[in-house]
């Protein structure tokens, strides 16, 4: 099971720490921090730890410092999406776990939001995967290994209709 199975329950999203001796970073955080997380974000009425603007690069967090990084409804905010994942890379540890969730570009949710600056395809971030042959592009000297990939929920829906 991967960790959008823990954080993103059948009941909703995780409300007790389930990090164990982890280190997580919620970037993001807003009222809805990953219990347990380190959390920044941009706004100061949140449960951030830290008031961060995104934007201004390098973040003030020390490199390798987290084995999970929680990006939630965050990427679809940011115009720098290349130097927002360089950062991602720099914070987390080598082996460690990052999730990302965006809205679909089909959904109607992903234009409600005016402060939206981008849409994601299942596609969107192959130029940052390795074995996709978009990677080959060089944007960065990394590669993140995709684990997943879900659209909506990422656990088994309880609509009867589905």
């Amino acid at each position: 099971m991967t960790w959008t199975h823990h954080i993103y329950t059948p009941l909703g999203f995780v409300k007790e720490n389930i990090l164990g001796n982890r280190r997580a970073l919620d970037i993001g955080c807003g009222q809805r921090k990953l219990p347990g997380a380190f959390g920044i974000d941009i706004i100061e009425n949140s449960q951030a730890d830290l008031v961060h603007d995104l934007e201004n690069t390098p973040w003030p967090i020390e490199s390798n410092s987290f084995d999970i990084v929680l990006i939630n409804h965050v990427l679809e905010h940011v115009d720098d999406v290349v130097g927002f994942l360089s950062e991602v890379w720099r914070v987390t540890k080598p082996d460690g776990h990052i999730v990302i969730q965006v809205p679909y570009f089909r959904s109607t949710d992903a234009y409600v939001d005016p402060t939206h600056r981008r849409f994601f395809t299942s596609r969107s971030l192959d130029y940052f995967l390795e074995g996709t042959g978009l990677s080959e592009y060089h944007y960065v000297p990394f590669r993140f290994h995709k684990v997943g990939f879900w659209y909506g929920w990422p656990q088994k829906s309880r609509n009867p209709i589905k």
